[in-house]
């Protein structure tokens, strides 16, 4: 069987998994489920939430499939009284939340709204526009963006500042306000030159960092006009994830499978798909002498390793009704998160359109 066929398959499985992770209570997505107890703990976590419903639509388009439509339209609806004016901006309610509001909030909202089924254009425009204004309200002189909109010290920069960057760019490609696409040039040079070249992120953050910023870089490649902008984003991308390879991270994932945390491989995986797209376009010069051959195909190679373990890990039989199609945390515990589940189908989406063929076993 070819590995698009498969992973399609296994994204088929995801799709009808999302439609049991639906709340009788509330119509609204379950953040975790416990196969063993075969129940939901309710808890809430807006952004993951918010984030879940982009997942969904954007799993939905890959598919063209639309039973989990009404579900993205309600949680729209129920987000939207979240939404505050604030200073000629929009930004969701800390209240409403019952945390902080951030620019990932917004972030995710914005592309929640971006990918939802065909809306009522003006009003949701205008609600989009809203919120990537507020996000830009929040970018410091340096490019780096503040994370709350209230008075406190900055959190999960490694995060929210990517989140806030590509709903930026998503806005610019609907929009086509040059203002966004700015914001984001200036922001991914602090992000490289003052951030990941200073050693400021963690070992434990890298991966979720790069994908992140794999990400916008990937649309950021796209809409920029300079050429120079362009060969920075592309040697910005490579030097993430060469950093996480020559670290041993896919070594690991292959030789101590049981010890893998699986947000962490998926979100490693989605991003790396994004570099493997950039190393195979000839515009990209490497600056360490590797050729764009080679790395090509370690990351290929990378990429194949990733996929054997997410294809293991997600359940394909039936212990519960509901547990089929997901995650678990790690190979031993069957718990299942809304956001790992989203990661890993962008991993495998990512993975089709990028023609990966990997010779993985027939299930």
């Amino acid at each position: 069987m070819k590995t698009a066929e498969l992973l399609t398959q296994r994204l088929e499985l995801v799709y009808r998994w999302y439609e049991g992770m639906i709340s009788p209570d509330t119509g609204l997505f379950e953040y975790l489920y416990l196969p063993q107890d075969d129940t939901f703990i309710r808890k809430k976590s807006p952004i993951r939430e918010i984030a879940s419903v982009w997942d969904a639509a954007m799993l939905g388009d890959f598919l063209n499939r639309n039973e989990l439509r009404p579900l993205v339209e309600k949680s729209l609806r129920h987000y939207d009284d979240y939404l505050v004016e604030r200073d000629g901006y929009v930004i969701l309610d800390p209240h409403r939340l019952e945390e902080p509001s951030s620019i990932s909030h917004s972030a995710f909202m914005i592309l929640a709204l971006l990918h939802a089924p065909p809306p009522k254009e003006t009003r949701r425009a205008r609600q989009i526009a809203a919120l990537a204004d507020g996000i830009l309200r929040q970018q410091r002189p340096n490019g780096s963006y503040k994370v709350y909109f209230h008075d406190l010290p900055d959190q999960g920069e490694e995060l929210y500042a990517g989140e806030a960057m590509l709903s930026l760019l998503e806005t610019y490609r609907q929009l086509k306000d040059s203002r966004y696409l700015q914001s984001v040039e200036r922001g991914f040079f602090y992000y490289d030159a003052q951030y990941f070249r200073r050693d400021h992120v963690a070992e434990d953050m890298l991966v979720f960092f790069a994908n992140w910023q794999s990400q916008l870089c990937r649309l950021l490649f796209e809409y920029t006009q300079s050429a120079g902008i362009k060969q920075d984003v592309a040697d910005y991308l490579c030097r993430m994830h060469d950093q996480i390879i020559e670290r041993g991270f896919y070594e690991n994932v292959e030789r101590h499978p049981a010890q893998q945390v699986s947000v962490e491989v998926a979100c490693a995986l989605e991003g790396l798909n994004d570099a493997y797209a950039f190393d195979t376009h000839a515009f990209i010069r490497t600056s360490d002498g590797t050729s764009n051959d080679e790395r090509t195909k370690r990351y290929h190679q990378c990429i194949c390793t990733g996929l054997a373990y997410l294809l293991r890990l997600q359940c394909t039989h039936d212990e519960t009704e509901r547990e089929r199609g997901g995650f678990g945390l790690t190979l031993g515990d069957r718990a299942q998160r809304i956001d790992i589940t989203g990661h890993a189908a962008g991993a495998f989406m990512k993975s089709v359109e990028n023609g990966i063929e990997c010779g993985l076993p027939t299930p």
